[in-house]
């Protein structure tokens, strides 16, 4: 049976990084066998069909989590892949008729149409609805849509929240910026403009704050501190994974054909880099940063419209060639990480980073910009390197780094003992999910 939490758990500690013991958690009660009568959690997340990392990440770790709980499963949209892989796992799912589609535009960010939208949305999903009533608990996966939710919960209903970033542009410039980061006059207007979007969201967080039924846990140390400084509530720390049986050191059967059909020359001429383009994820400063380099640039997400033709351009100008591949799969996604020379990243601000713990996985360099939840999965010069931004030879001497055989070794068999000590795994995350949703020793 499920004992409610009294107050929310505070993460004693400044940063996950600190911690010596594998878990992050290591301070909450341990937990004997599960009993016959499982604790049945209530698993939402609203935005599912961006598939985004966030969305990865909750699809990676749902399987386990259904282990350790009796789970249904709430959103708002979903894809068809998505649906197989839960209905596989014997999950049910609660998902409305007609498929939420987040809105965009200026308007949108002028009225707060996304979130009302969402909010609506919520209101008509009656088998989510009722499920709150069936739940023992409920874990909520931030992101579009998703804090509308805890509006129709309870206040006695405990309810845990994995809390990822602040929603891009309400509380940062860099979202606003065109991806070759143009337009520095946006954000000043924008945040005048997004005044009443930005005191939904805001408010949105205030029953983690003041209900001690509910309690926030960020995706990293890096987050954590974000969740304080805006919203003023202090959570733990619930780090994400990586499904070791996926991103295998060996490769799959499948792989070498895969690469092969991409057309991306020899292995290990290009370096890596995935995300959306835009200036968040620091898609034109990878291009800058291997420009004198000799590799190519292969970006795994993109963009839309002539955003990736103007990538390209660029790339041309500086002597980087630069391909997009947008909608692969996981299989030719690992093909292309696996053949590169290393895995490369300059987001800013970035609250966790699941590239370079797959990266780390499948045994390829990662290298990093120094900042952000970077830091908390590379340690500099003993699994890959973290470089500060800017500095171009320091980029390039990483990268030469790299190209070393031996170093590859050793940074490939160290990426591997740090997912273990970080506990980077679904059965981990599972794990840990579980001693906070049936913690009775949560500590302000």
């Amino acid at each position: 049976v499920l004992v409610k939490p009294r107050r929310p758990w505070v993460c004693e500690r400044p940063t996950a990084l600190e911690l010596n013991d594998r878990s992050p958690l290591s301070c909450l009660p341990k937990r004997g066998p599960v009993s016959e009568q499982r604790t049945r959690l209530l698993v939402v997340k609203a935005a599912m069909t961006v598939n985004g990392g966030a969305a990865r990440d909750l699809m990676r770790n749902l399987p386990c989590i259904a282990e350790r709980f009796e789970v249904r499963f709430a959103c708002l949209n979903l894809l068809d892949s998505q649906r197989k892989t839960l209905l596989s796992s014997g999950i049910q799912i609660l998902e409305p008729f007609y498929q939420w589609q987040p809105g965009g535009g200026l308007l949108n960010e002028i009225t707060a149409g996304q979130e009302r939208s969402a909010a609506a949305a919520w209101k008509e999903h009656e088998a989510a609805l009722a499920a709150i009533e069936w739940a023992d608990a409920i874990h909520l996966t931030g992101g579009s849509g998703s804090m509308e939710f805890p509006a129709f919960v309870p206040a006695d209903k405990p309810l845990h929240l994995h809390f990822l970033e602040s929603k891009p542009g309400i509380h940062d410039d860099i979202s606003h910026l065109d991806p070759d980061g143009s337009g520095g006059w946006r954000p000043g207007l924008m945040h005048l403009l997004q005044s009443r979007q930005r005191a939904r969201i805001e408010k949105s967080f205030r029953g983690f704050a003041d209900n001690q039924n509910w309690s926030v846990s960020a995706n990293s140390g890096f987050s954590a501190r974000n969740l304080h400084r805006i919203y003023g509530i202090k959570g733990g720390v619930l780090y994400p994974s990586v499904d070791l049986t996926e991103f295998s050191s060996e490769p799959s059967f499948g792989e070498r054909d895969a690469f092969d059909a991409m057309g991306l020359g020899e292995i290990a001429s290009y370096a890596v880099t995935v995300g959306r383009m835009s200036r968040f994820k620091g898609t034109y400063e990878a291009v800058e940063h291997l420009a004198g380099s000799g590799l190519g640039l292969v970006v795994i997400g993109g963009g839309k419209g002539g955003e990736n033709a103007a990538l390209r351009d660029y790339g041309d100008k500086v002597g980087v060639a630069v391909r997009v591949l947008s909608g692969i799969d996981s299989e030719s996604m690992r093909a292309v990480m696996r053949n590169s020379a290393a895995i490369i990243g300059l987001a800013h601000g970035e609250a966790f980073g699941l590239t370079p713990i797959e990266a780390m996985a499948l045994g390829v360099p990662p290298v990093f910009v120094n900042e952000g939840g970077y830091t908390e999965t590379i340690v500099d010069q003993f699994n890959g390197r973290l470089v500060e931004r800017g500095d171009v030879e320091a980029w390039h001497r990483a990268l030469e780094q790299a190209s070393d055989p031996g170093t590859r070794e050793r940074w490939a068999h160290n990426g591997l003992a740090r997912i273990e000590e970080l506990g980077l795994t679904p059965q981990e995350h599972a794990e840990r999910l579980y001693s906070i949703v049936n913690s009775d020793e949560l500590q302000q």
